[in-house]
């Protein structure tokens, strides 16, 4: 017997995974450890299996069941079962005696071939194999690993545990200020039952076409039931957008939590006209950095092909999109690959983020 850490691509379909399961036990695989990752490709599943003899009969399998993914294998040690959590967790306790010994506890994190210090300008490399993992504004860590690409989910615990050895700010503020492009200040406050009133103002000043491509459906009020999962926590965060010094709201941003793990779903309303000015880019990009901090590695948006804004602003921040159906779209945004994008959009715009009551 020896032992295999496989990667591979599971359909997002009930009973996906079972198949997945049955064909590895039919090569006589025993699965001693499984994690779930986020990627470009979807659910990216990690097994750590003990197969007998030739590990072949089992990858044939596995690509038999999805000849469109991509399924990959290398050798695993003993030490490499057990628990992830646990791991990363006793990683950050070194780290807070020796905080220069992070390009190590990064490699073994990510059980990379080699981590090195580096500046932030190495812009030149092969994505799959490399990580570029920041540590401050002007330097960061490069981590390489020849054998299987690095997926979103691997990128959030990086710079999780990154964060963790960083002097602590604090959570994210979720009321704060952004300005827009055109150098407007907006507060962002989380949304009260005391809102709704506003709030069903807000939707009955936009036209059927900014609802239709926010709701996807020809809604035309805000209903009481939709108010209520607004302003409820368990579901995730809704913010109320205002001009500095107003009291009525013209945008509404969403991060919602989802059933997938490491995953949340963003969504906003802007005011017709509000449209053009960079609240949407503004949102997103505090949207992430919130994502962030609440330890998700992947927010999605699902859209049309006419909400041209919400594309073009997706796509500035790297997501990748799929169509469905011909009308609909799917939108995927990496939330560290999406904050590196902002804050390098903001530092050479002149657009900022603070807190609310910051100098």
């Amino acid at each position: 017997m020896s032992l295999w850490r496989v990667r591979t691509v599971v359909e997002d379909r009930p009973g996906g995974l079972r198949g997945v399961v049955e064909a590895l036990a039919a090569q006589g695989g025993d699965i001693v450890g499984l994690s779930i990752h986020t990627d470009v490709s979807g659910v990216v599943d990690e097994f750590v299996v003990d197969l007998p003899g030739d590990h072949g009969a089992a990858l044939r399998a596995l690509s038999d069941l999805h000849p469109n993914g991509s399924v990959t294998a290398v050798p695993a040690g003993r030490r490499e079962v057990g628990d992830d959590v646990t791991r990363a967790l006793l990683l950050t306790a070194r780290l807070r005696a020796h905080p220069n010994r992070l390009p190590d506890a990064l490699a073994e994190l990510l059980r990379a071939d080699e981590a090195r210090w580096t500046n932030l300008t190495a812009r030149d490399v092969d994505r799959d194999t490399v990580m570029l993992v920041p540590v401050g504004p002007l330097r960061g860590v490069l981590v390489r690993r020849a054998s299987h690409p690095f997926t979103w989910t691997e990128t959030s615990r990086a710079d999780a545990l990154v964060r963790s050895v960083m002097p602590s700010t604090g959570p994210v503020p979720t009321d704060r200020v952004v300005r827009t492009e055109d150098g407007r200040e907006l507060s962002l406050r989380q949304v009260t039952e005391s809102d709704a009133a506003a709030l069903r103002d807000l939707h009955r000043r936009c036209s059927p076409r900014t609802m239709r491509d926010r709701y996807l459906a020809g809604i035309r009020a805000l209903s009481p039931r939709m108010a209520r999962v607004f302003c409820d926590p368990e579901r995730g965060l809704t913010l109320a957008v205002r001009p500095e010094g107003e009291d009525a709201p013209v945008a509404l941003a969403h991060l919602m939590y989802t059933l997938d793990p490491g995953v949340g779903e963003i969504a906003f309303l802007v005011e017709d006209s509000w449209q053009g000015r960079g609240v949407g880019t503004a949102l997103v990009r505090a949207l992430t950095v919130i994502a962030a901090d609440w330890g998700l590695a992947e927010v999605r948006a699902e859209t049309t092909l006419a909400n041209t804004g919400m594309l073009r602003i997706m796509r500035r921040f790297g997501a990748a999109i799929r169509t469905q159906a011909g009308v609909y779209v799917h939108a995927r945004l990496p939330v560290a690959e999406a904050i590196q994008a902002g804050l390098a959009d903001r530092n050479h715009g002149g657009r900022s983020v603070r807190r609310r009551g910051a100098d």
